[in-house]
């Protein structure tokens, strides 16, 4: 009908204004910086920067694999029925939340895990920097991932649980079966959040001197004298890991929604 026409003209109108803009910037910013730029310098560097990239994957794979499992713990440790486990997984989450990544990795690195561990990982051929780094931002992120879990199991109703208990499931049962899949599906969006910070987040590792993605095109940049050939990479890069994590979520959110 005519109501979908005109919605199909406004789109594609708007569509259009929108590239054009986006056409204008673009090549008003590559004009002003084009007679400076050399992208032959980010060929020459591939290898580094390769290598760097490598690297941010290997710390957003093991951290994210490391988050899950320190936010299902603070998850459990704030519904345990001892209260001085509560109390202290409490107020750990709260220090964390409440301090900032680039103090963690600092103090974490320097005053507490590389005294205690570094030697003994250095001597067993372990990267330590990487090692301890990968260790710190899986507890930081898996603090905020178990207030995510938290408040997905606290949405579910107490007449599921009791119902649950009531059949004869066991309290890793009710979890297993009942809690977890319904909980999942109300913070997939804030996981999936989480997930593409953690590896942004990931960059300021290079403070503790692990070689990833941004340590390594920063120095590039330092030593080819370049600007923009370092940084369309390191944006692109970053786009290459977190743009599949947010459309993998995208896609279970849906498929979840269609479940029920």
């Amino acid at each position: 009908g005519p109501m979908i026409h005109r919605h199909l003209i406004a789109n594609v109108v708007t569509g259009l204004i929108l590239v054009i803009i986006l056409g204008w910037l673009c090549t008003a910013v590559f004009a002003l910086l084009g007679a400076q730029t050399d992208w032959w310098k980010a060929w020459e560097y591939r290898e580094m920067l390769w290598r760097g990239w490598l690297m941010t994957l290997l710390i957003s794979i093991a951290a994210l694999f490391g988050s899950v499992i320190f936010g299902l713990l603070f998850m459990l440790g704030q519904r345990s029925p001892l209260v001085v486990v509560r109390w202290t997984c409490r107020a750990f989450l709260e220090f964390v939340r409440d301090t900032p990544l680039l103090v963690h990795l600092l103090f974490g690195y320097f005053v507490i895990f590389a005294p205690l561990i570094s030697r003994p990982l250095s001597e067993q051929g372990f990267n330590d920097k990487l090692i301890i780094g990968i260790l710190l931002l899986s507890v930081f992120e898996g603090a905020y991932l178990g207030e995510i879990l938290r408040g997905g199991v606290d949405s579910i109703p107490k007449t599921q649980w009791e119902s649950a208990r009531a059949v004869g499931f066991s309290r890793f049962q009710v979890y297993q079966y009942v809690i977890f899949p319904q909980a999942l599906r109300r913070v997939l969006p804030a996981m999936a959040g989480l997930f593409v910070s953690l590896i942004k987040d990931s960059s300021l590792l290079n403070v503790i001197g692990v070689t990833e993605y941004f340590y390594n095109t920063k120095n590039f940049i330092s030593r080819s004298y370049t600007g923009l050939e370092g940084y369309v990479p390191l944006a692109l890069g970053y786009l290459v890991l977190t743009l599949p994590v947010a459309w993998l979520a995208h896609w279970l959110e849906k498929r979840f929604r269609h479940e029920t």
